[in-house]
C-alpha cells in the first residue's frame, strides 16, 4: 500500500487527480484528536488508525512528511517520498520558527498565513481542521529531533518558492512551485513517483 499523509489543517483532498491514479495509493485524513502531543505520537495513532504495515510506501505533504518521518521509526518503510516536507526541524523558515508561539493564540489563523493565497478547498479544509491538534503540532514540530540517520529511502520533491519550507539541499524534484505542490502541482508530482516507482506499486 502506498499511505499519503496532508499537512498541517488539511485532508486527504491534498492529494487531487491525478494522485489516485497511482497503483495501491490511498489519502488519508488525520486521526481525530485524542491529545497526542508529539509527531511520534500521531504516527503511532496513524498506523493504529489506517493499518500502515512495514514494507508500506508513505508519501507526506508538509506536517505530514513529517510524521511520515516518525512512521518510519515504527516501521519498516521501503520508500519515503516528502512533498514541501521536512527531515529535521531546523528546515523550516527561521521567521516561522520565531513567529510559531502566536499559533497558540490563533491556530486556524496561523494555517492562513502559513499558506498565503490558498486554493478554495484549502481553506474549506481550514474551516474543519480541529484547533486543539494544530496548537499541539505548532508546538510539537519545533520540538521534534527529525528523522536522524534511516535504512528508508528517502525521496524529496520540493517547491523552488517554498517560503514554508525553503528548499533544502538536496532534491530530487525541483517544481517551480511554492508550499502545496501536491495540490498546484499533482500531475508533476504523480508523474515522478511512477516514473521511481517504474509504473508499478512501490512495494
Amino acid at each position: 500500500m502506498i499511505h499519503a499523509l496532508p499537512g498541517m489543517g488539511a485532508d486527504h483532498r491534498m492529494y487531487p487527480a491525478p494522485w489516485t491514479s497511482i497503483p495501491g495509493f490511498v489519502a488519508h485524513d488525520w486521526v481525530r484528536y485524542a491529545g497526542e502531543q508529539s509527531l511520534s505520537e500521531v504516527a503511532h495513532s496513524m498506523c493504529d488508525s489506517y493499518h500502515i504495515n512495514d514494507g508500506d510506501v508513505l508519501i507526506g505533504a508538509s506536517l505530514g512528511g513529517m510524521v511520515a518521518c516518525e512512521i518510519s521509526k515504527i516501521r519498516d518503510i521501503s520508500r519515503l517520498y516528502l512533498i514541501g516536507s521536512a527531515a529535521r526541524k531546523e528546515e523550516i523558515s527561521t521567521l516561522l520558527t520565531a513567529l510559531h508561539p502566536l499559533a497558540q493564540i490563533a491556530p486556524l489563523d496561523w494555517l492562513r498565513i502559513l499558506a498565503g493565497k490558498i486554493p478554495m478547498e484549502l481553506a474549506q479544509m481550514f474551516t474543519s481542521a480541529e484547533p486543539g491538534f494544530v496548537r499541539a503540532m505548532c508546538v510539537a514540530i519545533f520540538n521534534w529531533e527529525g528523522l536522524g540517520p534511516s535504512t528508508t529511502k528517502v525521496i524529496r520533491l520540493h517547491g523552488s518558492h517554498d517560503l514554508v519550507i525553503p528548499p533544502p539541499k538536496t532534491v530530487d524534484l525541483l517544481i517551480d512551485g511554492g508550499h502545496l505542490i501536491s495540490m498546484s502541482h499533482a500531475a508533476e508530482c504523480a508523474a515522478f513517483i511512477m516514473g521511481d516507482s517504474g509504473g508499478g506499486v512501490l512495494i
